[in-house]
């Protein structure tokens, strides 16, 4: 029992966490300074798009910037405030250092502070959702060792910025709550939390399920706590805004406006000239321009095979229910190469991501059986259920679509799971404690079993063994690095076969 008391203190402790972060920040630093750019998730396309705002004081594009049809329609695209925001220390880069491969460093640099804050934010999440720091430690280790972790991280993309963002979300969220239960609501937590969520939006699209889960989630708690009386809601919401000091009104009221300016500007004039938040290319610019961007050629030739019916959509939703889970777990294990090797990829390395999938259903099978205790009095864990819900609805529904359009399957990137993973864990962890509530041993047992599974290839160790040096940027001390590292590596992981043939794995 001592031992066990002893390894939950270390565990629990704030420095194992500091470990967890200093481990992050160690091996997104090392795909930064070794994957030859641009890697696999649209590196050159973020890129890119921040070079071309580096042109422009203000986001607000009016015509569709010279050399830009490879980004596509640029002046309606809804997810530009990250490429806009990192084009201004992109700028400062840029008068110090004049090569590309230094700017990119740099950048993807930045990229792991953003997400490195992420991670900081979550363990606060986490913690507020009153569960023990043992949990909380382990799941952002076994978070941090899923390899497209450190693989996204590691490079300039706008993803990157969705994690801390829905942590913030989340952590205003909970004083929201707070707030109303207790009949005390504010208006500046509600303020920054719309101003917040529009900024979200902003940098990608897709956190638009993620705040209209909160926010409906907020009215039902309104709605709870006052008992269907909206008028004494907006009666406290209104004293309490003339107690906020005039500093703050004008902050406030200030940042509402150009969030919401903002918002309009792109979505808003989306919404009602094109009838989405997001149009197609096509409908902004002519088809030859369109051509420029690969990612809409692309989609535009497999549709017209797909009218031409050369390509059959098989349209029932259970095969592509399927192939979506699959994908996505696929892909969050998997290792890939840039455009050097036309995007090489390797299956996952069979320990961690088998222990995922254990992990996963076991929970899942845990959740449902205690769903109640879960779920009853804490409404912060009955939020993550919900985000996650709203989430994983609006990405299947855009895959699936996208998918009956163009007959190929898409938008089954795991990177997309990341920002509702961590919630997710939260209630698979607090499924699995309660299982084991009676069994310290056990539940002790099983977290030092999946941290060594997932340290069995986990993280970068799978960008480590699945790579060679085509993946290195092409300076002779990084290939030096990367090989002397695949030499230690290889003998002590269970690598598994660079391809498989089983009926298990769709992919050979």
């Amino acid at each position: 029992m001592k031992r066990i008391q002893t390894f939950n203190q270390l565990i629990g402790s704030r420095r194992f966490f500091q470990f967890i972060l200093i481990f992050f920040i160690f091996e997104a630093t090392w795909i930064a300074f070794s994957a030859a750019y641009p890697q696999a998730f649209d590196e050159s396309f973020h890129f890119g798009l921040i070079k071309l705002y580096s042109h422009y004081w203000l986001p607000f594009l009016t015509n569709q910037p010279p050399h830009s049809n490879v980004y596509g329609a640029v002046t309606r695209d809804p997810s530009y405030l990250y490429h806009y925001l990192m084009s201004f220390p992109y700028r400062v880069i840029a008068l110090f250092v004049h090569s590309k491969i230094g700017q990119v460093i740099l950048l993807r640099l930045i990229n792991v502070a953003i997400f490195a804050y992420g991670i900081m934010l979550l363990r606060r999440v986490l913690l507020r959702v009153k569960l023990s720091p043992q949990l909380v430690n382990v799941s952002l280790f076994l978070f941090v060792l899923i390899p497209v972790v450190p693989q996204l991280a590691g490079q300039i993309n706008y993803d990157n910025t969705i994690i801390p963002l829905v942590a913030a979300a989340c952590l205003l969220a909970f004083d929201a709550i707070d707030q109303i239960r207790n009949k005390r609501p504010s208006t500046r937590t509600l303020l920054m939390l719309f101003i917040l969520s529009v900024f979200g939006c902003l940098v990608k699209y897709e956190f638009m399920p993620v705040s209209a889960a909160i926010f409906l989630f907020l009215l039902y708690s309104a709605h709870h706590s006052f008992r269907g009386n909206i008028g004494a809601l907006f009666t406290k919401l209104k004293a309490d805004w003339h107690d906020q000091s005039r500093w703050m009104q004008v902050i406030l009221v200030s940042l509402v406006v150009i969030s919401t300016g903002m918002l309009v500007q792109r979505d808003g004039v989306n919404l009602v000239k094109y009838h989405t938040f997001s149009p197609n290319c096509s409908s902004v610019l002519s088809v030859n321009a369109c051509k420029a961007y690969t990612v809409w050629d692309h989609d535009y030739k497999s549709h017209k095979l797909v009218v031409e019916k050369v390509n059959k959509v098989n349209s029932n939703p259970l095969y592509y229910v399927s192939e979506w889970i699959y994908w996505l777990w696929y892909r969050l294990f998997f290792a890939i190469n840039g455009p050097s090797s036309n995007y090489k990829n390797y299956p996952p390395l069979p320990l961690p991501s088998a222990a995922f999938i254990v992990i996963g259903l076991t929970g899942l099978a845990a959740a449902i059986k205690w769903r109640r205790r879960i779920f009853r009095n804490n409404p912060y864990i009955m939020l993550f259920g919900i985000i996650a819900i709203f989430y994983l609805v609006a990405l299947f529904a855009e895959g699936y679509l996208t998918y009956e359009y163009t007959d190929v399957l898409e938008l089954m990137n795991g990177r997309y799971l990341l920002p509702i993973l961590p919630l997710a864990a939260a209630i698979i962890g607090s499924a699995l404690s309660i299982a084991l509530r009676k069994s310290p041993r056990l539940k002790v047992v099983i977290a030092i079993g999946a941290i060594m599974l997932f340290l069995q290839g986990g993280g970068v160790l799978t960008f480590i063994a699945r790579s060679d040096s085509s993946w290195d940027f092409n300076n002779p001390t990084v290939v030096k690095v990367n090989n002397v590292a695949r030499h230690i590596t290889n003998p002590i992981l269970l690598n598994g076969k660079s391809h498989y043939s089983t009926p298990l794995w769709f992919f050979n």
